[in-house]
């Protein structure tokens, strides 16, 4: 599949009058993360926080990807107290997202090393969202281990196991 910019027009197939279709405009939350995607996979790391800025000048600052991309830009830039905020803007933005909480999680316990019960808190407000995410069990588990509650620890059997490894 090819994608084109947003407003460029592409010939209608089958149509042997060369008529022209424009492209459908996106939504203004939704306009840019397809160019927010690549440039953060490409690893363009300023020119994607410049696109985010625009996005959220747009959306007055209710896109919950160019939030979350720029999120995790400053946890690679080091900004673990800026990237804790935003994400925490996400799950404001869309509460019901286990994945923004579990970002939330991932830069808290880097901000705030040590702060087990708290992100026990959080790691069991997530697991209520999704309930068979192996991630939130493990985290959580390492969390009672940390504070030495190992009768809260569970084990977490992952759907391809039979039981074995």
């Amino acid at each position: 599949m090819l994608w084109l910019p947003l407003g460029t027009e592409t010939p209608v197939p089958g149509n042997t009058s060369r008529a022209l279709m424009k492209s459908p405009e996106l939504p203004i939350l939704e306009r840019k993360n397809w160019l927010i995607y690549l440039l953060y996979v490409r690893r363009d790391y300023e020119e994607c926080k410049a696109v985010i800025k625009e996005q959220l000048q747009e959306s007055q600052g209710l896109c919950e990807y160019a939030v979350y991309v720029q999120a995790l830009i400053f946890r690679l830039e080091g900004k673990i107290q800026e990237s804790l905020e935003l994400f925490q803007t996400c799950s404001i933005l869309n509460p019901r997202s286990a994945d923004n909480l579990k970002q939330v999680l991932q830069s808290f316990c880097r901000f705030l090393l040590g702060k087990h019960k708290a992100a026990i808190e959080v790691y069991n407000e997530a697991a209520k969202l999704d309930e068979k995410d192996w991630e939130i069990s493990h985290n959580l588990g390492v969390c009672y281990m940390y504070l030495k509650h190992f009768n809260k620890v569970r084990p977490v059997r992952s759907r391809n196991s039979g039981g074995g490894h």
